[in-house]
């Protein structure tokens, strides 16, 4: 994720010497692996509170998913999907944007579990979502400007590339269609925090999100962000497993795994969370009827799912042992969906 030159290389080098017996599968087993079941997804009913309005609604808080018309994302390699459907460590590289979690859209819900495809359940009228393999640039990225190896000061300049990229696309319905923008930050700057602590503090930390969510705030109209609080880098120490999992980890986020580091890491953890939570429950964007900020907080105490042998389950991650595989990005989908689903009854 971060030092993202440096880890291109490493992983270049690693997927020769390594290998990780998680992926030493059959076809069939690896088919398994990334094809998970979520049936709980699957069966979403188009009823209730998720038919569409009977008109367009012009407050936020009677806004319903199926009146969603497009969905962006904003965020780092967990967003941009990197690995997600790798069998090798060198196809971490590879950023499968169609299966990822917030703004994934390849083939359908009965294929793929991702936000969109579940909106589009209910809403076959969605764009904006991802498609196939690329980066932010390919013809199949729509709203995702997510960037492997981003950190939290990138999100202003993701900010602005976002509200331009749905403004060329949109043009006059710019201000008149609904938009759902999933905001997903964090991992990287404290997977370094502990060689900068000032530069990565929680502070500035904080200060890039208001920065980047104030500026959605005043130019993206009709507008819902799911901020989603940063994850529990201390659960990689759960898959610190192995010759693999630990050269990998050691490269990407030492200052986690690293027994001299790992507490004042774990503390950055959660001053990042409590003081995003503070931002966004003070009310600074709920000024606008037409505009809110709602926070995700699914991932702040993630466990790293267990086998029934009561292992860590690895097959919801790459072959990295910290990206996740396309079964945990469809984990993921699901706890977002179940979280937006909360919101919108709520709301109603």
């Amino acid at each position: 994720m971060f030092h993202y030159a440096y880890i291109v290389s490493a992983l270049a080098v690693l997927s020769v010497v390594l290998g990780h017996p998680q992926w030493q599968n059959s076809d069939a087993e690896r088919m398994r692996i990334l094809g998970p079941l979520a049936p709980t997804a699957r069966g979403v009913s188009c009823s209730g509170v998720l038919t569409p309005s009977s008109t367009i609604p012009s407050s936020v808080h009677a806004l319903r998913p199926a009146d969603i018309k497009h969905v962006g994302a904003m965020g780092d390699s967990l967003t941009a999907a990197n690995g997600a459907k790798a069998f090798s460590i060198i196809a971490v590289l590879v950023e499968y944007r169609g299966v990822s979690w917030s703004i994934g859209g390849d083939d359908n819900l009965d294929k793929v579990v991702t936000l969109p495809n579940i909106l589009r359940k209910c809403n076959p009228q969605l764009f904006g979502y991802s498609k196939g393999s690329g980066n932010r640039n390919s013809s199949g990225a729509g709203f995702n400007v997510a960037k492997a190896g981003a950190i939290s000061k990138d999100m202003p300049s993701q900010a602005v590339l976002l509200v331009d990229r749905i403004k060329r696309a949109l043009g006059a319905n710019f201000a008149y269609d609904w938009k759902l923008v999933t905001f997903f930050i964090g991992g990287n700057d404290l997977c370094v925090y502990c060689k900068d602590t000032k530069l990565y503090s929680a502070d500035n930390y904080v200060g890039n999100i208001r920065t980047a969510l104030d500026y959605l705030h005043a130019n993206m109209p009709r507008t819902l962000v799911n901020f989603v609080t940063v994850l529990n880098v201390a659960e990689l120490d759960d898959l610190h497993e192995g010759l693999t999992c630990q050269s990998l980890q050691n490269i990407i986020c030492d200052c986690s795994t690293n027994k001299k580091t790992r507490e004042i890491t774990r503390q950055a953890n959660i001053n990042y969370q409590s003081g995003t939570n503070q931002l966004i429950d003070s009310g600074r964007y709920d000024t606008k009827d037409d505009f809110t900020v709602v926070r995700q907080p699914f991932m702040e105490h993630m466990k790293v799912p267990l086998t029934a042998d009561g292992k860590s389950d690895f097959s919801y991650f790459s072959p990295d042992c910290f990206h996740f595989s396309q079964k945990g990005h469809e984990a993921a989908a699901v706890e977002l969906w179940n979280n937006m689903v909360g919101f919108f009854v709520y709301i109603q």
